[in-house]
């Protein structure tokens, strides 16, 4: 029987493993950077565990998914792997990935009491189970010109005033980048009137309540009364620095790339909450990724003990440190409350805290990855057709529930 995961020690975990298997293999979701932003982690674990060995690669967003099922099906290939919200309830299921809460329950426990609460929801499952962790966030921020916008608007009726004054002056008013037109742009002003995707207990679509007619309804203002550009990514960043657009909306990556790459803002930006509505919230779309042990791994205490090692306060601010040092804004899922150590002016960090204490990920509900296009439809209809908001919505919970009882068995 193996030693228990929170009385292993070094001496026990290297007995219990071959010599061959004294390795990690890491596969993360990204580019070329991603690899970066873990190396710290990596080395601060070689430094108390020198006989362990590591391969960390990056793996395109748009493959990760099919490699880490074609691997699945070979039983070879990464130990660890990230991936995107969705992957650890899909490939967990499927029987990919370790149940944590099962196998590592003082490490789950753990990790509950310092990650973001809206990515813990999104990646645990209706029955409780955890077959990974929160690994790293995005959160929506709205983004606006200070020399434009005398005082950045809190509600859903100073949005649509100031817009009205910043059309009038002949500005373009508002870009949305992140999810522009789309579900993941409806997703905040829905939880900001009070509706939600589902109900609480994933047992029927709630999508087309009152609550979710408002807010598409102001939604789609954006584009119908105010014309917001609707192509997928608009250049938010260069809309503000040529002035053709005074409020812009994406991730919190443009905190960076705008301080580093566009110059002529310097001084003439700032960042606030999304807009409160009806609810009186401000809540912001959460995205990001998480961590998890496939399940076919001859190392499984080893990888579990690393991915402890990830939410210790050394590894993260030493992850955070390094990814400012090669120009990225990494915000760490597992330990918000470290999410001050980011490079960030005390301004915008103070507001960064504030809206991701105020934001939801993608609901946990069966289904859901097979009904996101059905959302995105609805909202589109009735943006770019006139279709009214309570029947592309009714359409959208229709496919939504259907999905709920196929996959929810």
């Amino acid at each position: 029987m193996r030693t228990p995961f929170a009385a292993l020690t070094l001496t026990a975990l290297l007995a219990a493993t071959s010599a061959s298997a004294e390795k990690l293999t890491i596969w993360v979701v990204g580019d070329e950077t991603t690899p970066k932003i873990m190396q710290p982690a990596v080395d601060l674990y070689k430094k108390d565990h020198p006989g362990v060995t590591f391969e960390v690669r990056a793996v395109p967003g748009d493959q990760a998914f099919t490699k880490y099922l074609a691997a699945l099906a070979s039983r070879s290939g990464p130990d660890i792997i990230t991936g995107y919200l969705s992957y650890g309830i899909e490939i967990g299921k499927k029987g990919g990935l370790i149940n944590l809460q099962e196998k590592y329950p003082a490490l789950v426990s753990s990790v509950r009491k310092t990650a973001n609460k809206g990515i813990l929801d999104s990646i645990t499952s209706t029955d409780g189970s955890v077959y990974a962790l929160p690994y790293d966030l995005t959160v929506q921020l709205m983004y606006y010109r200070k020399d434009l916008v005398k005082s950045p608007p809190h509600t859903w009726a100073e949005l649509s005033a100031t817009l009205d004054q910043l059309r009038a002056s002949g500005n373009k008013g508002l870009v949305q980048q992140w999810g522009n037109a789309g579900w993941v742009g409806f997703f905040p002003y829905l939880k900001q009137a009070g509706g939600n995707l589902y109900d609480a207990k994933c047992t029927q679509a709630t999508i087309n309540s009152t609550a979710g007619v408002t807010a598409l309804n102001y939604y789609a203002q954006f584009y119908t009364k105010y014309k917001a550009p609707t192509d997928g990514w608009p250049d938010m960043e260069q809309g503000l620095e040529n002035g053709d657009y005074a409020l812009g909306m994406t991730g919190n990556w443009s905190l960076q790339s705008i301080r580093s790459g566009r110059p002529k803002l310097a001084g003439k930006w700032g960042i606030t909450l999304l807009p409160k509505g009806p609810s009186g919230k401000s809540t912001a779309f959460e995205g990001g990724s998480l961590i998890g042990i496939m399940s076919y791994t001859k190392v499984p205490d080893l990888a579990a003990d690393f991915i402890k090692q990830l939410y210790s306060t050394r590894t993260t601010v030493a992850m955070i440190k390094g990814a400012n040092d090669i120009g990225t804004l990494w915000l760490p899922a597992g330990r918000q409350d470290l999410v001050t150590q980011v490079n960030l002016p005390a301004e915008q960090k103070a507001i960064l805290m504030r809206q991701l204490s105020d934001s939801d990920g993608p609901p946990n509900c069966p289904g859901w990855e097979q009904s996101g296009d059905a959302v995105q439809k609805a909202v589109q209809q009735v943006v770019f057709n006139g279709v009214s908001p309570k029947a592309a919505l009714d359409d959208a919970a229709k496919i939504m529930n259907a999905n709920l009882s196929k996959y929810g068995k």
